[in-house]
């Protein structure tokens, strides 16, 4: 595949200067487009490319170059593409309004090459095929053969929804696996003890690869809950270093006081009574067996919460003993908050640096996920066809995120992920909208 297939932000600006200085011409995983015109012919068009790519092993769509009529790119077009966020925005609700089953991992990014504003739309490799585009009151799959695209025929169609099935079963084992073997190495770690001392204060601050503190603080949050049911989340930048984060300043504890996107009284970053606490690696507030909130110097921040009836919210003491039961607010609204409070924070002092994102839940094994929001039908029936946990620990796989990340999508990418181990796809998921945000009401 062109790029292999690479997440955009790994694409060098070389790579994409190749195509317009080689000419080279659009094929089964690559599409040009000059700009995207808001009428509605070129948005359906829009969406039977993308549809057409993910149906046919994943590809990319570049906005912002023009071809020659035959396919070859002949050159950038800055002054044709027009208002790139508008593209990028109106692509997004396009492809989340339009498209299903919606494709996993799609990514829509921004570059500038050489001075030259692109759109890149990045369709991954899907195991959820076939993909239609819902538009007008028509329905269409379509798929690529060699430069172009064209649509499926029936018995394709059939064929890819029976090929689905299996890679669908397939994709699950293989996360699981995944899961079962990070939670295993993150454990194999805890042996480790040499290569940081207990009592050694500051522990974590000199640690100066990203990977090695995201390892380091996740061992020391398993060795502290041990067999307790626990959620975390965290963000670590991938090149931490002391003093990245003036954690004493005014601006960085008004913000700890006041998360930006939390609802008062939710399952969210907001302070209530608590009082944010110095101490030598950074600043940290509430209580580690309630809800606890940590944020390093060297930029490493995470949240703690048991997996407790405040977790299971609406169910008797009783229910909760015999088979406890996640709610969803908890489930969505703490990695939610908890990453537009980190954007907010990196959003104030300007920091460039990837971030690497974990999300666990520690000793689930027995608890069931209720889909939807409560009080609809699925909710209510949950006891009757959700399936408990049966594995004793849930890992999202670690990833990489970029400065520019959008909180509310990278929250909804993790969730999606915790949904489908619980057997659930993204339909159930509440509160997300056609816009891609969070909506939670009050």
């Amino acid at each position: 595949m062109i790029f292999d297939g690479k997440p955009i932000d790994d694409i060098s600006d070389e790579e994409i200067d190749k195509l317009v200085n080689e000419h080279m011409s659009e094929r089964q995983h690559l599409e040009f487009k000059v700009t995207l015109n808001q009428n509605e012919p070129a948005k359906h068009e829009l969406l039977r490319d993308i549809v057409s790519l993910a149906n046919a092993g994943g590809g990319y769509l570049i906005i912002g170059i023009r071809d020659d009529g035959k396919g070859r790119a002949q050159r950038y077009e800055p002054d044709m593409i027009g208002d790139t966020q508008r593209i990028k925005q109106a692509v997004n609700s396009l492809c989340l309004e339009h498209i299903r089953d919606r494709i996993d991992g799609l990514e829509i990014k921004l570059r500038t090459v050489r001075g030259n504003p692109l759109v890149i739309v990045r369709v991954p490799t899907s195991t959820r095929i076939p993909h239609m585009v819902t538009f007008q009151n028509s329905t269409d799959f379509y798929t690529r053969y060699g430069d172009g695209k064209r649509e499926m025929t029936m018995s394709e169609i059939r064929e890819a929804f029976n090929q689905d099935a299996v890679a669908l079963r397939l994709s699950r084992i293989e996360t699981q696996l995944q899961t079962t073997i990070s939670t295993l190495a993150a454990l194999q770690r805890g042996k480790r003890e040499e290569e940081i001392q207990e009592g050694i204060v500051p522990r974590f601050l000199s640690i100066e690869d990203g990977k090695t503190l995201a390892d380091e603080t996740l061992h020391r949050f398993i060795k502290e809950v041990g067999n307790e049911p626990f959620f975390r989340v965290s963000v670590t930048p991938v090149s931490p270093k002391e003093g990245l984060i003036d954690v004493a300043s005014e601006p960085i504890r008004t913000l700890i006081n006041n998360p930006p996107g939390s609802r008062r009284s939710g399952w969210n970053m907001e302070a209530g009574y608590r009082q944010i606490e110095r101490f030598v690696e950074g600043i940290r507030r509430g209580e580690k067996n309630k809800e606890y909130l940590e944020l390093l110097s060297n930029g490493h921040m995470e949240f703690w919460t048991p997996l407790d009836e405040n977790f299971c919210w609406r169910q008797s003491p009783e229910e909760f003993s015999k088979r406890p039961r996640l709610y969803p607010y908890p489930v969505i609204e703490y990695p939610t908050t908890f990453l537009r409070l980190y954007r907010a924070i990196v959003d104030s002092l300007r920091i460039s640096n990837d971030f690497i994102v974990d999300l666990c839940y520690l000793n689930l094994k027995g608890y069931i996920l209720a889909p939807y929001a409560p009080n609809a039908i699925g909710f209510m029936d949950a006891d009757t066809y959700s399936k408990p946990f049966e594995d004793k620990h849930l890992r999202v796989t670690r990833r990489t995120i970029k400065d520019d990340f959008d909180p509310d999508q990278t929250a909804y990418e993790l969730i999606q992920t915790v949904y489908a181990a619980f057997g659930f796809d993204e339909s159930v998921i509440p509160f997300f909208t056609g816009e891609g945000r969070f909506d939670f009401p009050s």
